[in-house]
């Protein structure tokens, strides 16, 4: 057993949605790692998060450990998959959630910034694809308030951003995409936090100024 192996092990918890969990496993369903979520939950808890912007909805896994941080969370996704934008609002409301949720259907490079209502965000979560994860940062980072949070899943490709051998064109864009972002951000002047936890997770609080420092 390796350190990330024994961290990974404390981190666990007990599935609160074993049923979308099973659902994902069975039809090979991306969803976000364990040790992340815990994380990506922790963060909510800690900056008292109550409004959620999410790019990716999927199957509304993410969507619905948000929601269970807190009985006032509720959370905005938006879904470009009408299949799994379907599957995803069965299970808000077998769990009896889908008040909490406003999903909708539509390319998030696209979508009409009036349909995500007016609020400031105290979070918004980009799990989507990811070399648009600057696409989605800049068109929806100004949606965020002062002091909140944008966190962005899977910056890590499951080590594909350290490859050098990649063969295939199209998968060789994309590291280069995400690698890309990721040292933007690295080299900005955005207060932020690479943890390679899952398959790793960027933390950036937006300042108080309304921009990131």
């Amino acid at each position: 057993m390796d350190i990330y192996e024994y961290v990974r092990n404390l981190n666990a918890q007990p599935e609160i949605f074993p049923d979308m969990l099973e659902y994902a496993e069975a039809h090979h369903v991306p969803i976000m790692d364990a040790d992340a979520l815990g994380v990506l939950k922790h963060y909510m808890k800690l900056a008292g998060v109550r409004h959620v912007l999410e790019v990716g909805t999927a199957i509304g896994y993410s969507a619905m450990h948000m929601l269970s941080v807190d009985q006032d969370v509720d959370v905005v996704t938006i879904e470009k998959d009408e299949a799994a934008h379907s599957r995803a609002n069965i299970f808000f409301e077998q769990h009896g959630l889908a008040g909490r949720v406003r999903s909708l259907l539509g390319d998030a490079k696209e979508i009409p910034l009036e349909a995500l209502g007016g609020e400031p965000f105290d979070l918004l979560f980009i799990d989507a694809s990811k070399g648009n994860n600057r696409r989605f940062y800049e068109r929806y980072m100004p949606l965020v308030k002062p002091g909140g949070l944008i966190i962005v899943d899977n910056i890590l490709l499951r080590g594909l951003v350290t490859e050098e051998a990649i063969t295939s064109r199209g998968t060789r864009r994309m590291k280069e995409k995400v690698d890309g972002f990721n040292r933007m951000i690295a080299e900005s002047d955005a207060s932020s936090a690479f943890l390679p936890v899952g398959d790793g997770l960027l933390v950036i609080t937006k300042d108080k100024e309304g921009e990131h420092r």
